[in-house]
């Protein structure tokens, strides 16, 4: 007799996507994006954000027609068929987690070289404290500790409250006046960090990986949904503008990574900043390791269905080797990437996927009305952030264009090489069910 499955509530999905969301990437892409918009960061997110409540949409009424934990693979596989097309989405996708574990491990190691107080080569430091937390992560889940695992919902939790206080203490101490429209860079740097604001957002389609689990997909996914994003939104709009009004505008464009430590100094002195840096660091290690274990989940989902090699699938340890294929990808990322290039590839590609999904949303549900409309919404706000971030980056930073390229290509060679000579065939989805 099989056990019970354990149904999730609305409270469970809104917590469950909010803490997806809140992690290590808001501590390293609030910087980030700063450095292009300024004092308009604000508003970067702010559209961001409504760009992920209709991308959120999409993978609302795919949850309720297709309630199986695949998520964006199976939405992927449901909408172009078992085919080289869906493989190579799905292997885009796959980069896509990479480059955010690469992120995070390169974030971490600025957090921490700052906290430890080091000055000189600091890139080099950066680095080999950002490998050393992949490879010590990595080790650990080989070995089969839980021990990060069992402190991550706690520090996920902690995080959470820190930041929305935070943002209510800054609140006291800033100047209105820098938020004015007249001191904002223009549109064209604001539309241009659209997709590095979006990444921000993308921990949202854990939700619909949940519908298995819900007592009524089509009353609570929609809830959970548009109230996780919504509460997100209006965090990150708020420390954002916060941050805006108590820094000077040179530390808002020059702090990159460290924007949200430097504004804790400017107001609540060393003991905000480094209060600020643990939790950075703190956060870093948890969403790491919770990258490691999706990433990991997801090459075995894909091997065994025939989209990776099979060797992604075989147990070493108390893992599997995708987990060690992974690390080290990511470790060259780390070693070969700034933060910046590592967080527009990330943006990119993450905004690319969720545009396939949502055209495949456009595709597979039916129906008319209101809720069509905003699917096709959805498709269009992605394909315009999409254009714009290439206009962008090919003016500013055409060696990321390139890259992003470079990775497409990948995805879909790759795949085409799999099938043809290691005779590797994606498995429709009776197999995918009975495995």
């Amino acid at each position: 007799m099989s056990a019970p499955v354990r149904r999730v509530t609305v409270p469970g999905l809104v917590a469950l996507g909010v803490g997806s969301m809140v992690g290590a990437g808001i501590f390293a892409l609030m910087g980030e994006a700063a450095a292009l918009t300024g004092s308009a960061v604000w508003l970067a997110f702010g559209v961001a954000g409504i760009i992920a409540l209709l991308t959120g949409h999409s993978f609302v009424q795919l949850g309720i027609r297709y309630p199986t934990r695949g998520g964006v693979v199976e939405y992927l596989a449901q909408a172009y068929g078992t085919g080289r097309f869906s493989g190579g989405c799905s292997i885009l996708f796959y980069i896509a987690q990479l480059i955010g574990m690469a992120m995070i491990s390169l974030a971490f190691g600025k957090f921490a070289a700052a906290l430890i107080g080091i000055e000189s080569n600091l890139p080099v430091w950066e680095r080999v404290l950002g490998t050393g937390l992949i490879l010590g992560l990595s080790a650990l889940a080989l070995v089969g500790t839980r021990v990060v695992a069992q402190v991550q919902r706690k520090v996920v939790l902690a995080n959470l409250i820190l930041l929305a206080v935070f943002t209510i203490a800054l609140g006291g101490h800033g100047e209105p006046a820098r938020l004015s429209p007249a001191a904002w860079p223009g549109g064209t740097p604001v539309l241009g960090s659209l997709a590095l604001t979006f990444f921000a957002f993308t921990g949202f389609a854990t939700i619909s990986n949940a519908a298995d689990r819900v007592q009524d997909p089509a009353r609570d996914l929609p809830r959970a949904m548009y109230t996780a994003i919504g509460l997100v939104l209006v965090l990150y709009v708020a420390l954002a503008m916060a941050i805006t009004a108590v820094v000077s505008e040179q530390e808002l464009v020059s702090s990159g990574a460290k924007l949200l430590p430097v504004a804790a100094r400017s107001v609540f002195g060393e003991v905000g900043y480094r209060v600020l840096l643990v939790s950075a660091v703190l956060s870093t290690v948890t969403c790491l390791n919770g990258g490691l274990f999706g990433v990991t989940s997801i090459t075995f989902t894909l091997a065994e269905r025939g989209q990776l090699p099979s060797r992604f699938e075989q147990e070493i340890g108390a893992s599997t080797r995708g987990l060690t294929i992974s690390a080290l990808a990511a470790v060259i990322l780390v070693n070969f990437l700034s933060l910046t290039t590592i967080a527009s590839l990330g943006s990119a590609t993450s905004l690319l996927v969720y545009s396939l999904v949502n055209f495949g949303a456009l595709r597979l549900v039916g129906g008319g009305g209101m809720k069509r409309v905003w699917i096709v919404l959805s498709v269009v706000a992605c394909l315009v952030a999409i254009a714009i971030w290439v206009v962008y980056t090919l003016r500013h930073a055409p060696h990321s264009l390139s890259i992003f390229a470079t990775f497409l290509v990948l995805a879909f060679v790759a795949e085409g090489l799999l099938q043809r000579y290691h005779g590797r065939r994606i498995l429709p989805r009776e197999h995918w069910d009975a495995s």
